[in-house]
């Protein structure tokens, strides 16, 4: 009876100490799965908020220059390193 709980024992420590290699082969997919997804919500928010910012930039300019406002040139430029920089976002992530 002693020998068969000294090898249930052994049998349950060996069991519970090989569990934590079936929890990271199991869970690091749905990990990759999520950065990969955070990933892809971080490129689109960086692209639609460099380019509405480029968009503004150039509605401003565009109303600048109906105004004759001396400023329009560097708004322009603005709206413009606005949109190159959603590009890159788009680009390089």
């Amino acid at each position: 009876m002693r020998l068969i709980r000294k090898g249930f024992i052994a049998l349950s420590a060996a069991v519970f100490s090989a569990m934590p290699l079936f929890a990271q082969t199991q869970v690091a997919p749905t990990f990759q799965g999520a950065v990969t997804d955070i990933t892809t919500i971080a490129l689109a928010a960086g692209t639609l908020v460099a380019g509405l910012v480029g968009l503004v930039g150039l509605g401003r300019t565009a109303w600048k220059l109906s105004n004759g406002d001396p400023d329009a040139m560097t708004s322009l430029l603005m709206a413009i390193v606005a949109i190159v920089l959603g590009f890159l976002a788009n680009t390089f992530m």
